[in-house]
């Protein structure tokens, strides 16, 4: 990723910006209702009820993504308890970015709706389980546009997105958790001011980033909203480990072939009322407690960093 920014290594103000244009190339922008249908052919080769679900958000206007002057970037799912409405609300700006983060909050969505008929009791799940859909959203259709992709440097684009999500979740998340465990250990003895939390944030920063990255962010604990959440703390650890569990999950999609889709609701639907190690076990017939589940999405992903590189040097990066 470096390499094609012209850098010797990635800084803290750009490991999460957009993979900039090879060549002459303009970055490709999206109409809004040519994100849905690729959404929708997307979620159809999983199974038709999904892109289905897809069509339903929009006719009955559930998703409400237009720009305005008064509406800040950002993007959240969200249900009425009463009816069981799932709500997707976000700012559309055309991205491949913003394409991928409608697919992720459409997979929330669609979490929901598969509860709609189930006691309210069981349809709140845990954090550590919120984002097996979400993510599991996001790899069905980053697969579909890289299937879709005509030229090398279209296959890089959608590479990169995914590998600058993998890169964010497996390494920025463990340094928040390891950060905000350290500053609750510090915080025993005493009261922390700014100029310690930037060297503990810099100290956390350098020890996961390694020489992967150029320097650190030592402010990074003031300008993340989550450190601030007051009423629950390591609020972060949950997306790793979901991120890593969704990977698990969409490894068993080609190993399962036409009897995973009603497995993978059954999961879902069960995510309210029992234990992730129960929920795998009984719907996909794995152990949690085992390495094997989690390195099925582990070499996923190291097959798509292999295919980022090889591409990066046919093309002569």
């Amino acid at each position: 990723m470096a390499k094609v920014h012209g850098l010797p290594s990635m800084t803290p103000w750009n490991h999460l910006a957009a993979m900039p244009p090879l060549g002459n190339g303009e970055a490709k922008v999206y109409e809004f209702a040519e994100g849905i249908e690729v959404i929708k052919c997307a979620f159809e080769q999983v199974n038709p009820e999904m892109a289905e679900f897809v069509q339903t958000m929009v006719d009955n206007g559930w998703i409400d993504a237009e720009p305005s002057e008064n509406r800040r970037l950002g993007a959240y799912c969200t249900q009425l308890a009463a009816t069981r409405t799932p709500l997707v609300f976000m700012t559309w700006g055309g991205s491949r970015s913003d394409l991928l983060t409608l697919a992720h909050e459409l997979g929330h969505a669609f979490h929901n709706w598969v509860m709609r008929d189930l006691p309210l009791c069981r349809t709140s799940y845990p954090m550590t389980l919120a984002e097996t859909a979400s993510i599991f959203a996001e790899n069905i259709v980053r697969d579909y546009l890289l299937e879709q992709a005509k030229t090398s440097e279209e296959k890089l684009e959608m590479l990169w997105e995914e590998l600058s999500s993998a890169y964010a979740l497996t390494i920025n998340i463990p340094v928040r958790f390891e950060f905000e465990k350290a500053f609750y250990q510090a915080r025993q003895e005493s009261e922390l001011d700014a100029d310690q939390l930037c060297e503990l944030m810099s100290t956390t920063w350098a020890e996961w980033y390694g020489d992967s990255m150029e320097g650190t962010d030592p402010y990074f604990w003031a300008s993340k909203l989550h450190f601030s959440i007051s009423e629950l703390s390591f609020y972060n650890y949950p997306y790793l480990f979901g991120y890593l569990f969704s990977q698990g999950v969409y490894a068993q999609r080609e190993q399962k072939g036409d009897s995973f889709y009603p497995d993978y609701v059954a999961l879902l639907r069960d995510t309210g009322s029992h234990l992730a190690e129960d929920v795998v076990f009984k719907h996909m017939n794995k152990d949690l407690t085992q390495a094997e589940f989690w390195e099925q999405g582990m070499q996923s992903l190291s097959m798509k960093v292999d295919e980022f590189e090889a591409l990066l040097n046919e093309i002569g990066r």
